[in-house]
């Protein structure tokens, strides 16, 4: 039988998110703001989607988002042997922490650069005009 202590308390109990490898950096980025306060809602599930989305939406460009991908892709895919590698310094640990924050950016900024028919800066009509 276990044995617990009621305690009376007018301090409300500490926060906690579990969190894995994908979600880490985007709760970070939310505590950056302000930690929830006990039974609040997390809003980091909602940041997942909405975060990169909007990033997209200012960062319209297939090109750039490309390659926002595929050095994303490849941090993803070398996860195990980067994360003991040492010799990249501050910025790298930043990039490498945000891997899958970047990854959704590139993902979601080649769909908005399709639409904005956008690549590396450069104008494609894909679509064609209705301007007429």
């Amino acid at each position: 039988m276990p044995i617990l202590n009621v305690m009376k308390t007018s301090m409300n109990p500490p926060t906690y998110n579990k969190v894995n490898k994908f979600t880490t950096a985007f709760q970070n980025i939310i505590d950056a703001y302000g930690v929830a306060t006990y039974q609040e809602v997390n809003p980091t599930p909602f940041s997942i989607i909405t975060f990169p989305f909007l990033f997209a939406v200012m960062f319209g460009d297939m090109g750039h988002g490309l390659l926002m991908l595929l050095f994303a892709l490849f941090l993803v895919l070398k996860e195990k042997q980067l994360a003991h590698f040492k010799g990249g310094g501050e910025i790298f640990s930043t990039f490498f922490g945000g891997r899958y924050i970047i990854l959704l950016m590139g993902a979601f900024s080649i769909y908005t650069g399709l639409v904005y028919n956008d690549c590396f800066s450069k104008s494609f009509n894909i679509f064609g005009s209705s301007w007429s």
